[in-house]
């Protein structure tokens, strides 16, 4: 795939980037980071910042993630924005839509540049005068008016460059609507915290605090935080109400709901929910409300009778009919697989390898010690799946009736213990229309503690990262 930086052709300029299956665009501008306003190269050719040779302008910066850019978290522990778009427009962007919507990419024009891997940009050749600043990744943005003097270098100050926690559209602050079906077993919410969309205690516990505003809770065997705005079956039974957010998130838990999936039309919602662009983000033990809807992308190991996991975990590629849109749930696995931690775990996704390199943070076996990433070599602990295969999958035809086919994509790598060959622990697909699924074999957070170990940071990475646009036309 070419590299490009894109455009949300209704509304908003988005980074797709290779991740995210083989139907999503390619990433940014090669690496430099560095593109000159009237559309070239503005750079040196090694990424640096050229002097300014007349009346335009440059501004640099850092993109940094929301709650954890300089003097949000320890030194040495922040955490950067690969991928995010910064542009500069004349007149007030269109606002990110609030709720789930489709985004097909264009090309980027005008003034604009891309995040290098550890957050920094350039932009050269800018004309002087009045301009909204526009930062974003995915559904989170933040939009500031500034003004260029001829001449003029400047170096962005971090609040405008760090993405938001707290919508406020009104001063120019977008965060995704969120969900999270709060389950016994992964404190995923925890992260969210951390991104300070809501708040932690001082043991990394999350709390509900300003910020929360942007995410409802519905029960699904797990701790309630404030009010809750349903069970996870309230919520799949409404598509309208799906429709309100931008990601569901439904971590690793018990089987409190998982009487829904029975349901034709709950199984359709969640499917239609995804085809309208939706992102569903699954861990664990909830396997089924992505393996039931969506069973021919993953196969999941079923026990082998030495371990306690489930004889059926799987659910096989026969138990949805794609002619009719339906399912023969007597073939449903119920997606509990048996317990490792990998201690051998890789990512192998070129982008967040190169995001990940070098960070700083709690050790996933020890928080209380810390320590450089190696994306090449880390633990990831408390996965209760295994990903046997992943499956390409024609979901539809594009727009010359050719077949599309969407090629899961995996983040992340790992064996049993130090056992290979190493199968995937973080996947994402594109079933048919225009949203994502992501699937994790473990729990994003295995206990309370400060600071991000390295699964939790791949979190915070593929938020952002599975809100990007969609490039392939999808038919359905």
């Amino acid at each position: 795939m070419g590299s490009k930086a894109i455009l949300l052709v209704s509304v908003a300029v988005f980074l797709a980037t290779a991740g995210c299956a083989t139907r999503s665009t390619a990433r940014g501008d090669g690496g430099t980071g560095i593109i000159d306003g009237s559309g070239g190269d503005g750079s040196g050719g090694d990424g640096s910042v050229i002097p300014n040779p007349g009346p335009n302008a440059i501004v640099t910066g850092r993109v940094w993630a929301p709650g954890n850019a300089p003097g949000m978290v320890p030194a040495g522990q922040e955490i950067p924005v690969f991928g995010a778009v910064v542009r500069l427009t004349s007149g007030m962007p269109e606002p990110i839509p609030s709720t789930a919507y489709c985004q097909r990419c264009v090309e980027v024009s005008g003034v604009h540049g891309i995040a290098t891997h550890d957050g920094s940009f350039s932009i050269a050749g800018i004309t002087p005068g009045d301009y909204y600043l526009v930062v974003e990744k995915g559904q989170f943005r933040i939009q500031t008016p500034i003004t260029l003097l001829a001449g003029e270098t400047r170096a962005i100050e971090q609040e405008l460059t760090t993405l938001p926690s707290i919508a406020d559209p009104a001063s120019g602050r977008f965060v995704p609507r969120v969900a999270v079906a709060s389950g016994n077993y992964d404190d995923l919410q925890d992260v969210l915290g951390k991104m300070q969309i809501g708040t932690v205690n001082a043991s990394g516990t999350y709390e509900v605090a300003p910020g929360s505003e942007s995410i409802d809770f519905y029960t699904n065997g797990g701790e309630e935080y404030g009010t809750p705005a349903g069970s996870l079956e309230d919520l799949v039974s409404n598509l309208d109400r799906m429709r309100q957010y931008h990601i569901i998130f439904i971590p690793c838990a018990a089987d409190d709901n998982t009487s829904a999936l029975q349901s034709q039309s709950n199984l359709r919602n969640i499917r239609d929910y995804v085809a309208l662009g939706g992102k569903l983000y699954v861990t664990d033990w909830s396997g089924e409300w992505m393996d039931n809807v969506f069973p021919a992308q993953l196969t999941l190991q079923n026990d082998d009778g030495f371990g306690f996991g489930s004889e059926n975990a799987d659910t096989p590629a026969s138990a949805y009919d794609a002619a009719s849109n339906s399912w023969d749930t007597s073939l449903f696995g119920d997606a509990d697989g048996d317990s490792y931690d990998s201690n051998n775990a890789e990512v192998v996704d070129d982008d967040l390898f190169a995001w990940l390199n070098g960070q700083m943070g709690p050790d996933a076996e020890d928080p209380t010690i810390i320590g450089t990433f190696d994306p090449s070599h880390f633990d990831v602990v408390d996965s209760w799946n295994t990903i046997e295969m992943t499956t390409p999958v024609q979901v539809g035809l594009d727009e010359e009736g050719l077949p599309l086919i969407d090629s899961p994509k995996a983040y992340v790598i790992g064996g049993h213990g130090t056992d290979t060959p190493k199968l995937p622990l973080t996947v994402t697909f594109e079933p048919a229309g225009c949203g994502r699924v992501l699937y994790s074999t473990y729990h994003t957070t295995d206990t309370a503690h400060a600071g991000l170990v390295p699964q939790e940071r791949i979190l915070l990475y593929l938020i952002m990262e599975i809100g990007v646009c969609i490039e392939e036309p999808i038919l359905i």
